[in-house]
């Protein structure tokens, strides 16, 4: 079944929406939770939160990629079972993640929504001047979580290829943010 032909379902608050979302997409957004959970029930959990997150926000969002907009609920449903599972115990995969990126973006918890919200545009800005190749890269890093190892294989570049185009594309980021006026 097509991505309209789904979102038509659920726009007319007909329950197949969820089944024909869970043959469509299921599959992809289990393997996508557990790149951030070890755990399949964890990451099945956040799958069905994501369908549950879809019926309650279609209508009226109308998403242009269905998968896309699963997998952001399933993706903020899986960090926030990992921010819950981890009080005292931070997974290695997120403080790596954080600390690379802390270098030229402050710290979620200390800046206001207004100003995470213009972070967030710039970044896509700055995205959005890269190289398709770049682009994968970093989303995959950042976005899906990654590893070196995964990009490398998906991309064909070598590791050190992958981790300098990282380095670099921080580097152009935070000099971007600089730019067009943001602080660090």
């Amino acid at each position: 079944m097509s991505d309209k032909e789904i979102l038509d379902l659920y726009f007319s608050r007909d329950e197949r929406a969820i089944s024909e979302t869970m043959n469509s997409f299921g599959a992809g957004l289990t393997r996508f939770a557990l790149k951030f959970l070890s755990d399949r029930r964890d990451a099945e959990e956040c799958v069905n939160d994501a369908y549950k997150a879809a019926w309650d926000t279609i209508p009226p969002n109308r998403p242009d990629n269905l998968f896309a907009y699963l997998a952001a609920l399933c993706r903020n449903s899986a960090l926030d079972k990992v921010k819950k599972n981890t009080a005292q115990k931070r997974s290695v995969t997120i403080v790596e993640l954080t600390n690379e990126m802390s270098e030229c973006i402050p710290d979620q918890g200390s800046i206001s929504d207004e100003r995470a919200d213009r972070l967030s545009v710039l970044i896509n800005e700055y995205l959005d001047t890269l190289s398709k190749d770049k682009r994968a890269v970093f989303v995959g890093r950042y976005w899906y979580g990654e590893s070196v190892a995964e990009i490398s294989k998906r991309t064909g570049f070598s590791e050190s290829k992958v981790k300098t185009t990282l380095h670099r594309t921080r580097e152009g980021l935070k000099k971007y943010i600089i730019k067009k006026g943001e602080s660090l």
